[in-house]
């Protein structure tokens, strides 16, 4: 009986998270692990998407299609806000048609959480981690002993959380195979399909960690992707959310609490933009293998779970 117990628990198969952001290099480590990766067959696979509302509708469109094309079902989660303090994050499962598209999830997190920026950074915790943990946990009962695959290459190596055994995280696209953003534009390349976004603008459509240039770039091609950003900041700049102490000048005047890095508002990056004449490089069609590893890596692409973008 010992033997049989062993053996039955060698076959086991391990639980495995496939977090897709919704970016190429997610979309190729879903790829490479669903369809390439030589031990797939001892996984029970997941892949889980986590829609924040403001995402650009080519990233939506690409989600959709990766799971056709790979022939992959993909879960689609946002998060459900419970505005009452102690209650936490959960999760609700959408569809492409039934994704929402307005920024309705980031509001709810704003509303309790307060504008994310640099100094708090919880845009990537309420909306993307802790629905997809919350969806693993009541609907898969998954608790412990799964592991997690992020979408970072081996040229994001820095992006790596430091202690990913703690957390079970695994790097296919740095632990696996060493894939720099030069090889994941070659490959997608050579598919009929692909996202159709340019390399700076990413999934969200206005991310706070992009460069200003990047953001003077988009504020001029893409104006109305700002809207959101600027209705928040009409709405939530000078409210004090839970758990925060309000944020007070050297006068003792209750500080605006704005998107963008050293606290600029919408404002600030259109009044820069006017005066920004410089170009930015679209990254996604670099394709050259020659190039140094850390060139041109001006910022990432999308925001992961488990990564120093993210907030844990």
């Amino acid at each position: 009986n010992y033997y049989i117990y062993k053996k039955n628990k060698m076959n086991k198969k391990e639980n495995l998270l496939i977090s897709f952001s919704g970016g190429e290099t997610s979309g190729y480590m879903l790829y490479y692990l669903t369809n390439v990766f030589p031990e797939r067959d001892n996984y029970n696979m997941v892949v889980v998407f986590a829609n924040t509302g403001e995402e650009n509708e080519e990233t939506l469109r690409f989600v959709k299609d990766c799971g056709i094309r790979f022939n992959v079902p993909i879960v689609w989660v946002e998060a459900r806000i419970n505005l009452e303090s102690g209650k936490g994050t959960t999760h609700k499962v959408v569809d492409f048609d039934s994704a929402s598209r307005k920024g309705e999830p980031f509001e709810d997190v704003i509303r309790k959480y307060g504008i994310p920026n640099q100094m708090f950074p919880h845009c990537n915790r309420e909306m993307k981690l802790r629905p997809i943990h919350s969806y693993i946990k009541k609907e898969l009962g998954w608790v412990k002993g799964y592991k997690t695959a992020i979408g970072i290459r081996y040229d994001e190596i820095d992006r790596m959380v430091a202690d990913r055994t703690t957390y079970n995280v695994i790097y296919p696209l740095i632990e696996n195979i060493r894939m720099t953003k030069q090889k994941i534009n070659f490959w997608w390349s050579q598919t009929d399909f692909r996202l159709n976004l340019k390399g700076y603008q990413g999934n969200c459509k206005t991310c706070w960690k992009k460069s200003k240039r990047n953001l003077y770039t988009i504020s001029k091609e893409n104006p109305e992707f700002f809207d959101f950003f600027r209705l928040m900041e009409k709405k939530y700049s000078l409210k004090t959310p839970l758990n925060r102490s309000e944020v007070l000048d050297d006068n003792g005047v209750k500080k605006p609490m704005n998107f963008f890095r050293s606290n600029q508002s919408v404002d600030d990056i259109f009044k820069g933009a006017i005066d920004f004449h410089g170009r930015v490089k679209d990254s996604h069609l670099e394709t050259n293998f020659q190039t140094d590893l850390f060139d041109n890596i001006d910022e990432v692409e999308s925001c992961d779970i488990f990564s120093n973008c993210g907030d844990l």
